[in-house]
């Protein structure tokens, strides 16, 4: 039985080339077991026909199968893999050679700025040849430090895409345009050491920021905070507003503490929302 692989949306049919598939596995991971490789063969030549990014998830998920505590470099080579795909449809998306892993990033901040992905701040305070010589601090290698977890943590919850979740940004510029926008604001005479202090901290995962700020920082939308503590007022409208507080933020991704030791904890008046600083019954508002 032959199998066949499709690609372009289906528009392109080619038979299974096992050679081909080793020179991929050999080229893009550090993997030599050769019943890795047959368990990957019978998986594919079991079927009439597969998608080429379903030979991509087999390959990852075959990998992952083999991780345990004595064999931990087989996460690094799922996450090999998983950059692999990352590249190809950023490259896609963003017209621009694969095999250079990032494309032009001036040009990115100027495409999703004018989807209305990012906001048009960093365009604004940082010139064009700014921008373009601290992109040279880009080093596609440290994408290599991510094990599979953290790299499809990243890649789905906090790279930007385009509004259909297409892949635009990868690892690298997301920790180039947080560099960028939390030192927008400082002196211009030192901003460009700043930021790139800050680029290299981030991208050899010395330092790592807030999840608001790692999912916010650049994007038009959303702030960069974690933590806020709102204080409920002793009224039934003081309540209210403290929970129209509560949600406002949560959407933003901001986590909340609820003071509540000014409501009075006598009385019936507002029942169930007694102060949580007499250790006594508690707000349903507060966790």
């Amino acid at each position: 039985m032959t199998t066949f692989i499709t690609k372009d949306h289906g528009n392109r049919k080619l038979e299974f080339d096992k050679e081909r598939l080793f020179a991929f596995i050999e080229n893009n991971t550090s993997i030599t077991s050769t019943q890795y490789k047959e368990k990957i063969v019978r998986s594919i030549e079991s079927k009439n026909e597969l998608k080429a990014n379903h030979i991509t998830d087999l390959l990852i998920h075959t990998a992952l199968e083999n991780v345990d505590e004595a064999n931990t470099q087989w996460t690094y080579d799922a996450a090999k893999l998983y950059l692999k795909n990352l590249y190809n449809k950023a490259s896609q998306n963003r017209a621009y050679d694969k095999e250079l892993k990032y494309g032009d990033f001036y040009g990115l901040l100027k495409t999703l700025a004018g989807k209305g992905i990012y906001s048009p701040n960093i365009l604004k305070k940082y010139s064009r040849e700014e921008i373009i010589e601290l992109a040279s601090l880009i080093d596609p290698d440290r994408d290599l430090l991510f094990d599979y977890i953290g790299l499809h943590t990243l890649a789905t919850r906090y790279l930007a895409t385009d509004h259909q979740k297409n892949t635009f940004e990868l690892p690298q510029e997301r920790w180039l345009v947080i560099a960028l926008h939390l030192m927008q604001d400082e002196p211009i005479e030192k901003r460009s050491e700043l930021v790139a202090e800050s680029y290299w901290a981030l991208s050899n995962l010395y330092m790592t920021v807030a999840t608001p700020t790692l999912a916010n920082a650049g994007l038009a939308h959303g702030q960069l905070s974690s933590c806020f503590i709102d204080t409920v007022d002793d009224s039934l409208m003081g309540i209210y507003n403290s929970n129209t507080d509560v949600a406002r933020l949560s959407k933003d991704g901001g986590g909340i503490g609820v003071y509540m030791g000014k409501v009075r904890s006598r009385g019936s008046s507002i029942k169930g929302f007694k102060g949580a600083s007499s250790g006594v019954e508690r707000s349903p508002l507060v966790a």
